[in-house]
């Protein structure tokens, strides 16, 4: 379980289907704070290119994985398809789920 900030738990949750089932529009860096607040950090996936890798700080041997960064038309956001795409990874790859994230008090 990870407690975090409002800003990163409000991110979160909603990934996970927080309200009422509706994914509101997610702005990657708002994605990448959040993850950055559960322990992951942000790295280009090569000098060029729109790919991410993300990685555990904290542990070593959880598995990193792959995003394609928004661009061009999306803005620098994540539409909802894809929000629901990298919320199923992100359930099938570490077991999260909106139950997973605790608002710090």
């Amino acid at each position: 379980m990870f407690t975090l900030p409002k800003q990163a738990h409000t991110v979160m949750v909603g990934l996970f289907k927080g309200w009422a089932g509706k994914r509101g529009t997610l702005k990657w860096r708002d994605f990448v704070a959040a993850m950055n607040k559960v322990g992951f950090e942000c790295m280009p996936k090569s000098s060029r290119g729109p790919g991410t890798i993300f990685r555990s700080v904290a542990d070593q041997g959880m598995p990193t994985f792959s995003w394609i960064k928004p661009h061009g038309r999306h803005g620098g956001e994540l539409a909802a398809r894809d929000q629901a795409r990298l919320a199923k990874m992100l359930q099938e790859r570490y077991g999260w789920s909106r139950a997973s994230f605790r608002l710090r008090q």
